[in-house]
């Protein structure tokens, strides 16, 4: 059930273009708009909140629900408010088994233009983990080759150079005003060097028309109106936790809900705020700005780290400040410190969780810098669920180097074996509507996250420490 009302006044930023009316000429300017609106979804712990400074127009109206494809696909069929702005498992069983959905990537297996008549046994990956089907191939200027496979789903058309299957979580449409690389492996990071707002912006559209023509399986790409309407949509939408049960999560100097997002923690974001090396990376952050990094990158719950008014406010308080300050080794993550790396950063290197989860009050990392936490491993440790992904082993050119993986992430970007494996890191905010967790969904809840990190990393977390970070994980 959903709940709208008007929170409040306030003048619109540049980066929330509203999205217009259909047909294109007929468009109406949201810019205009005057109110700040507050969709409020209830989910499986309380409910969650969407904040936008233009009206969250969900009819065909808006770019975003209107279907410009071939299969009955619009913005809307994996990026769903009531799920996060994402999908999940329980979201995609639910639908019925003709949704658009299920066809094309939204199957294991299927080629395009071929109908899904048991999405039981086509689409097990959708409905286990909401995982869509990613094809990409080899480039050709790769400086790796395909060694070997495994394929545990057993599609009838063996994986190859020229398509490299992998599922993963679509990532949330919600607030992509934050982003600094634009989808899992940055492949839609196509305007270098990608390091203002401006420049991600200008990805956005060029995502938007990429999902249309492929997932979509339009004929002919989107107008520059209609992708400039579709990414104003996205960077307007402004997601967080709002309530737990009956706790208000900004009840006694809290900030919770993704009003505060909007208000306090947009004005001051920057692509490089808070990065932890310092912007040192040439062109990897906005210019003319620097970064002292600082590990507290939350303060959405500092007055409950003090003086929380309940138990569970209590409980989500210490999960921030776990969050914030608890330092372990980060040893052998290719990307800051692996053994190809030229960063100059020890291995371990004592960090936290923001070393990795950087940008201030909302968790993503605030450069463009992959890496590979061991999440693509063919064999994760901490308890993961990759049982039913496809495995490649790639063998570097010249050196006979081998590495095996269940997706071969910026690699098949770059072309560079150094980047096999590697991802971006999602923001964390609304992380409650939209379980599992990870690229490929292979953590099924918080509790298997924390567990993952524990393992991985040698954290030494107490039973205490684990359900506190969750509580606070919940609440963001």
């Amino acid at each position: 059930m959903k709940q709208f009302r008007i929170i409040n006044t306030l003048p619109l930023l540049a980066i929330a273009a509203g999205c217009g009316a259909l047909p294109e000429d007929d468009a109406v300017d949201m810019s205009a708009a005057s109110k700040l609106t507050d969709d409020v979804t209830t989910d499986s712990i309380g409910r969650s909140e969407t904040v936008s400074p233009n009206p969250i127009d969900q009819s065909t109206k808006n770019p975003f629900f209107h279907s410009f494809g071939t299969n009955g696909r619009t913005c809307g069929t994996c990026h769903a408010e009531t799920a996060g702005w994402t999908i999940t498992p329980s979201f995609a069983q639910a639908l019925p088994a003709n949704d658009p959905l299920f066809v094309f990537d939204g199957s294991d297996c299927l080629p395009p233009g071929v109908s899904n008549p048991n999405r039981t046994a086509n689409s097990t990956q959708m409905l286990s983990k909401a995982n869509v089907r990613i094809d990409i191939p080899i480039p050709a200027n790769a400086d790796f080759t395909l060694a070997a496979f495994t394929d545990p789903i057993g599609c009838p058309t063996p994986p190859s150079a020229s398509d490299i299957r992998m599922y993963r979580r679509p990532l949330p449409a919600s607030n992509s005003a934050f982003l600094s690389t634009v989808m899992w492996d940055g492949r839609e990071n196509v305007n270098p060097p990608n390091n203002t707002v401006a420049l991600i912006q200008a990805d956005l559209n060029h995502q938007a028309n990429d999902a249309t023509l492929g997932h979509a399986q339009a004929a002919a790409p989107l107008s520059a109106a209609i992708q400039q309407q579709i990414m104003g949509f996205e960077t307007g939408l402004f997601n967080a936790q709002r309530m737990i049960g009956t706790l208000s999560l900004n009840a006694g100097g809290a900030k919770g809900g993704g009003e505060f997002l909007y208000q306090n923690t947009l004005p001051s974001f920057y692509i490089g705020i808070n990065d932890v090396l310092g912007c040192s990376i040439p062109n990897s952050c906005q210019p003319g700005k620097t970064a002292t990094f600082t590990s507290v990158v939350f303060t959405v719950y500092q007055a409950w780290e003090s003086s929380p008014p309940t138990a569970q406010a209590a409980a989500i308080g210490r999960g921030e400040a776990i969050f914030n300050n608890k330092s372990f080794p980060i040893d052998n993550v290719p990307g800051i410190n692996g053994p190809n790396d030229t960063l100059g950063l020890p291995s371990p290197l004592t960090g936290f969780c923001g070393t990795c989860h950087d940008s201030p009050n909302v968790g993503n990392h605030s450069t463009s810098l992959p890496i590979d936490i061991g999440i693509t491993a063919a064999n994760p440790v901490g308890g993961l669920d990759v049982a039913r992904l496809p495995t490649y082993t790639f063998l570097q050119n010249g050196t006979g180097k081998t590495i095996t993986v269940t997706d071969a992430g910026r690699g098949l970007i770059s072309g560079k074996f150094a980047d096999i494996g590697k991802t971006k890191g999602p923001n964390l905010r609304a992380l409650a509507t939209r379980a599992p967790y990870f690229h490929n969904g292979s953590a099924k809840d918080l509790n298997a996250v924390v567990d993952f990190y524990d393992v991985r990393f040698h954290i030494g977390f107490t039973s205490q420490e684990k359900s506190d970070l969750v509580a606070f994980l919940q609440a963001l």
